[in-house]
């Protein structure tokens, strides 16, 4: 399995160099957003966000997994008829192909088998998800790396004396918005988790006043005092 530091370069160079494998199997750990880490591959690729070269697979609403019969899975069958527009390949990417059923899988183990030159197809499945032997057998294996920003979103959270404090680590923060995020949510789950109905009250309309304060650009410093009556 290749777990490379810098994986998405090393696939882009391999893009404008021609050695671009034709089938990946990118699994992924839990904290990592498959989707949001094939767009930045994709953005080195072309800037172009909607591009006619670029297919995303995804289910349905409804979908619980992928039939035969899904539209994704039939847009691309109808994606392999056309030669790339203007890239060097043409992508496809499957979102949450452990899903496949296994009348799909085998459908497409041909595909998989006889992918055209100019295509390149992107299987995303997480870490501790299996696909079949037979579809592995059939795709190099890359694994994404973990998304730091997530991590960073998950750790404990520190403990403010006041608004003044908190607005001077957010200030010092590289995900000022995700901490922000979070101490409102971790305000409320502690008031919930302890607090009798009138405290819970009291903080939901905190929040609705911090909601209302924000459309009237209220000082950040205004709006988060709330939370520390």
């Amino acid at each position: 399995m290749i777990d490379l530091g810098d994986l998405q370069k090393n696939l882009v160079k391999k893009y404008a160099e021609g050695n671009l494998g034709s089938v990946y199997l990118a699994l992924y750990p839990e904290q990592t957003d498959p989707k949001k880490w094939g767009q930045e591959l994709l953005a080195q690729v072309t800037r172009t966000s909607d591009h006619p070269d670029i297919l995303w697979v995804e289910r349905g609403e409804d979908e619980k997994d992928y039939k035969v019969e899904s539209p994704g899975i039939l847009a691309l069958l109808k994606f392999l008829n056309y030669r790339a527009y203007e890239l060097k390949k043409k992508f496809i990417m499957i979102n949450d192909a452990h899903l496949m059923s296994v009348i799909v899988s085998n459908k497409l183990l041909k595909v998989f088998e006889e992918l055209p030159e100019n295509f390149c197809l992107f299987l995303f499945s997480p870490q501790d998800q299996g696909l079949l032997p037979t579809v592995e057998s059939r795709a190099i294996k890359i694994l994404l790396p973990k998304d730091l920003s997530s991590e960073d979103y998950d750790a404990p959270l520190q403990e403010f004396a006041s608004a003044q404090e908190l607005i001077a680590n957010l200030k010092k923060s590289e995900h000022p918005e995700h901490d922000e995020k979070r101490f409102i949510e971790d305000s409320l789950i502690k008031t919930l988790k302890s607090a009798n109905y009138k405290e819970c009250s009291d903080a939901l309309e905190n929040l609705k006043h911090f909601e209302t304060s924000s459309d009237f650009n209220n000082s950040k410093l205004s709006r988060l005092s709330l939370f520390f009556i």
